[in-house]
């Protein structure tokens, strides 16, 4: 017996078939292009990455939103989960250009050549602004209602 919640119908189906096609389509090009050292160490990050994820990012996620809710106001929810979760992603992503420095090689300057840090920081301090004042648009037009 089919609950309603569960996926199915015709656009399910061929979305999954052309989403495992894709998938195989990835995995045979990376076999056919990686060997020895540069598939291990592929395999190492990949694993890596399924291991933090799950071992560090999902269960704090869990943890923060639990607090978020109990701590949080309900009108000023949306935009602070919003924001942490672009800055998770942002922090995510840059990590690897903030990080290592001996992937800057002498002969390839070209090869990550910004200053990273300092551009992380400006980021992540353009989205807090942005949330900030979300947050008072937001916490005005309450207080206008309320009045």
């Amino acid at each position: 017996m089919r609950r309603e919640s569960e996926p199915s119908g015709p656009v399910f189906w061929i979305a999954a078939v052309v989403g495992l096609a894709l998938v195989a389509f990835g995995v045979a090009g990376l076999l056919r292009n990686l060997d020895g050292e540069a598939l291990r160490s592929w395999a190492t990050l990949f694993g890596g990455g399924l291991l933090v994820h799950d071992g560090i990012v999902a269960p704090a996620t869990g943890l923060l939103s639990l607090l978020l809710v109990r701590l949080l106001p309900r009108w000023a929810r949306p935009t602070l989960t919003a924001a942490l979760i672009v800055s998770a992603l942002v922090i995510v992503i840059a990590l690897p250009l903030v990080y290592p420095d001996d992937t800057r090689l002498a002969n390839n300057p070209s090869l990550l050549p910004g200053d990273y840090d300092r551009a992380l920081i400006a980021v992540l301090a353009f989205v807090w602004i942005v949330t900030l004042a979300l947050l008072a648009r937001s916490w005005l037009n309450r207080s206008r209602r309320r009045g």
